[in-house]
């Protein structure tokens, strides 16, 4: 019963301390290069990147929770360039607590001048395009994981049935 009691205790263990930690920040489903207006300024934006004929696309945001929430993204996500012609302030104390985005984000004026400039500014910040999505890591720890696991339990029944 001890043996039993101490496996299980080992395997819980094991379980516990081979989980990978999970974000619960949720996926990012925009584009990496990205234009945050509202709704004053969202078709002005898009008709200024389609006469430029730049592969930008415009979000329109309706609060600054939603503009913060995007800017974490743009945190975890390297590739990820913003050119902000809406909620100016909100952006700008976001990148005052993170100046590692200030050379991915940029703050610009709602007029066409400083839209025309901004974008092709923005198009010009050189990104990595670096895949995030490699699986290998996790593929091997779980491997590792199920190998020790299925061992201990196997000796486990194996020294149970003798």
């Amino acid at each position: 019963m001890k043996n039993r009691i101490l496996g299980l205790l080992i395997i819980g263990l094991m379980l516990f301390v081979g989980m990978s930690s999970v974000s619960g920040h949720g996926a990012d489903l925009t584009e990496d290069t990205m234009i945050m207006a509202n709704e004053s300024n969202g078709i002005i934006a898009k008709s200024v990147v389609d006469d430029l004929g730049l592969n930008i696309s415009v979000y329109k945001y309706e609060s600054e929770g939603d503009v913060e929430h995007q800017l974490e993204h743009a945190l975890t996500n390297p590739n990820k360039r913003i050119l902000a012609i809406s909620y100016q302030d909100t952006v700008n104390s976001y990148l005052n607590e993170h100046p590692e985005l200030k050379g991915r984000v940029i703050v610009s004026d709602d007029s066409n001048e400083s839209i025309t400039d901004n974008a092709q500014k923005l198009m010009a910040i050189e990104v990595g395009n670096t895949s995030s999505g490699d699986f290998t890591t996790p593929l091997i720890v779980g491997l590792v994981i199920g190998a020790l696991v299925g061992i201990i339990a196997g000796v486990l029944i194996m020294k149970r049935k003798n």
